[in-house]
């Protein structure tokens, strides 16, 4: 390969999807191993022989977590965590699935070809770097060839992820080449996404049913729970007896990152250049800007890191200030105004207290300890010799949540499996250990009405079966409206005029096609399917939907048939998006077959 690049200088375009580089720069060669041994401390699980460490696992979620709450800018939920989680684990496995199978089938790809890519299409690290850019900021092509041909050593690794990349491409295009779509198909989705239709409804909800005279009797809700008691059965509990560790920073990690900010802080004193360290040591959003902060006032920061940067001299670099994002030291470019509008500009380098390996070890070992200790004395006996704390759970079902815990389902399914006196774990979530002791089981049970009556009565709501029959009511009396207004359009009244007379307002769709989302409706509903069954101007019969539950009458307004002569403009495209669909379902179903088939061997259990 050093020859290749040493040599070969013929350039042509090469198809690869940098993002995938990427993934393969993120995945490759990092926390996989071959092996056949008994699992070891650290290993999550394998995959035909090829071990996934824990260790790789967690940084590819956490990757994912940092990746998504950037993008969504929201709070990422326990439900959320779990589908990542999963989601992090099954591309894990299908990576190499997916190399086991390049390397059965012998696919490879020659040096020549992986040298062009790499000639024409540098990494994006690489295309993004100012070292490789002009005066006026434009990627420099002929320092980049320079580069390449001068140390060929350095970009070695780089060529191998390319070869790994077409690899993988050959592979896919080999299994999607069976992909075929129709000329039905394409007219068929053509259709589809340009036949449209315009309605006018009345949308008639069945939780906003008055309930004033929907009130069982006491008589008729003891009938109503007789007739559905199976409906009221409690499931299955367990209660946990826990001690938690956090994975928490150690006095000696904190002392260690205030010795790290003065060492940084004396650099700067003696010459070093603030921004240029801050760009490599600084752990805040402004690190890659060398810690710029702009111009700020008073009430902008966090307090402690205000008091101090208003009180610096121009040129100074204060001593490590603690806030709650970490240890900053802070740098003073320039200051102006006075009072209250008095502003300043500085620059800070920012460090996380973080639990360093040492500590998370001896955490590591405490739970493992505190575990066989409570094997033999029992978890509250283990923990009162240990001096550790001991809770205890409320009841909880066999879901995927632990009260005071969260989201574990492998201990939750180990919980309703063991007898209590079990000791469980230890469990790892983003921020604790966990050692588990089973306190209690109780098993599903029908509640008597009157035990049910009781609970209402302590948390002040109505009884489970009330509550359930009106909402029964609610629907059939949702159902009579929309049945009685259809009815009333049948007898000559406008759609406007029997909506009316119940109360109703009338909707509009505008134009929509099979396709399209109806706004405050949704998606390839029952409602779009019967608007489409209609013809223009008529009305329909009550119509029910199930997501959510609601009752509609709707006067179709405008029908649009797709255009046969602009589809030959469409044609092409819509093939394409078919196509595609087409070669994903195919990928899907043979990696699928691939994980049936593969022994995959998961120990998640034991770590979370």
């Amino acid at each position: 390969m050093l020859a290749a690049l040493r040599s070969n200088t013929k350039i042509v375009l090469w198809i690869v999807v940098v993002a995938f580089v990427g993934f393969i720069f993120a995945s490759w060669g990092r926390g996989i191993s071959r092996s056949r041994a008994a699992p070891e401390r650290g290993t999550l699980g394998r995959v035909d022989g090829v071990e996934i460490t824990y260790r790789a696992f967690t940084e590819t979620v956490r990757g994912r977590l940092t990746e998504y709450a950037q993008r969504t800018n929201t709070a990422i939920s326990e439900a959320t965590r779990e589908a990542i989680r999963e989601e992090a684990w099954n591309t894990m496995v299908a990576d190499i699935l997916i190399q086991n199978e390049i390397e059965r089938l012998g696919i490879d790809v020659p040096d020549d070809v992986v040298f062009e890519m790499l000639w024409t299409s540098p990494p994006a690290t690489i295309y993004n770097s100012p070292a490789f850019r002009t005066e006026e900021g434009q990627f420099d092509l002929d320092v980049y060839h320079r580069e390449i041909q001068l140390h060929p050593e350095r970009w070695e690794g780089v060529a191998q992820l390319y070869r790994e990349t077409l690899k993988r491409q050959l592979l896919q295009q080999e299994i999607q080449s069976a992909a075929f779509v129709s000329e039905n198909e394409v007219w068929t989705e053509y259709v589809a996404q340009n036949e449209k239709v315009s309605v006018k409804y009345a949308q008639i909800e069945p939780y906003r049913i008055s309930t004033t005279d929907l009130l069982p009797t006491e008589e008729e809700i003891r009938v109503y729970f007789d007739e559905n008691h199976e409906d009221f059965e409690r499931p299955p509990t367990a209660t946990l007896r826990l001690v938690r560790f956090m994975k928490g920073p150690s006095d000696l990690d904190e002392q260690d990152v205030v010795q790290r900010l003065q060492d940084l802080a004396n650099a700067v004193r003696e010459g070093e250049d603030f921004a240029s360290l801050a760009e490599i040591y600084s752990e805040g959003p402004s690190g890659p800007e060398g810690g710029d902060l702009g111009y700020f006032r008073r009430g902008k920061m966090a307090a402690e890191f205000e008091e101090v940067a208003f009180s610096l001299p121009v040129g100074e670099v204060s001593a490590p200030v603690k806030t709650r994002f970490g240890y900053h030291i802070i740098q003073i470019e320039d200051k102006r105004g006075v009072g209250d509008s008095e502003e300043i500009h500085a620059r800070h380098i920012l460090m996380e207290i973080r639990a360093s390996d040492e500590t998370l070890i001896e955490i590591e070992e405490q739970v493992a300890a505190l575990g066989e200790a409570a094997a033999g004395d029992g978890l509250e006996a283990a923990a009162a010799e240990a001096g550790f704390e001991v809770q205890t759970t409320p009841p909880f079902p066999n879901d995927r949540y632990i009260p005071m815990v969260g989201n574990m389902r492998p201990a939750v399914k180990l919980a309703f499996d063991s007898e209590p006196g079990t000791i469980l774990g230890p469990y790892i979530s983003v921020d604790s250990y966990y050692v588990f002791e089973v306190a209690e089981r109780s098993p599903s049970f029908l509640p008597t009405f009157e035990q049910l009556a009781s609970e209402a009565d302590e948390t002040g709501v109505d009884h489970p079966a009330q509550r359930a029959l009106v909402a029964e009511r609610q629907k059939e009396r949702a159902e009579a409206i929309a049945t009685e207004i259809a009815t009333r359009v049948a007898s000559g009244a406008t759609l406007e005029e029997a909506a009316d007379e119940h109360g109703y307002t009338i909707r509009e769709s505008g134009l929509v096609s099979r396709r399209d989302a109806v706004p405050g409706i949704g998606r390839g509903t029952e409602f779009t399917g019967a608007a489409f069954g209609l013809r223009t101007g008529e009305t329909s019969r009550a119509v029910a939907t199930t997501t959510p539950e609601r009752f509609y009458v709707m006067r179709v307004e405008e029908k649009v048939a797709a255009d046969e002569e602009a589809f030959a403009a469409q044609e092409d495209q819509i093939m394409g998006q078919l196509l595609q669909r087409k070669r994903l379902q195919i990928f899907s179903s043979w990696l699928e077959g691939l994980m049936a088939g593969a022994n995959i061997e998961d120990f998640r259990d034991m770590y979370f």
